[in-house]
């Protein structure tokens, strides 16, 4: 996510995580001519004092 561009989804990436199981972030981006789906997770455990970060590329078809 780029915080420079203000919005409601810097607002919910900084609200507080309190309740909150995993968060998503899906992109979609057209790289070497490959449109890929790019996912970002974080999931927290019950008490909120630790998470696990994790990310994964999915290419989806050759973009032209």
């Amino acid at each position: 996510m780029n915080s420079k561009f203000d919005g409601p989804l810097v607002s919910a990436f900084e609200s507080d995580p309190t309740g909150v199981i995993k968060q998503e972030l899906i992109t979609y981006r057209v790289k070497n001519g490959m449109l890929r789906k790019e996912i970002t997770q974080r999931r927290f455990n019950k008490d909120h004092t630790d998470w696990h970060d994790s990310s994964s590329v999915d290419p989806l078809m050759e973009w032209k």
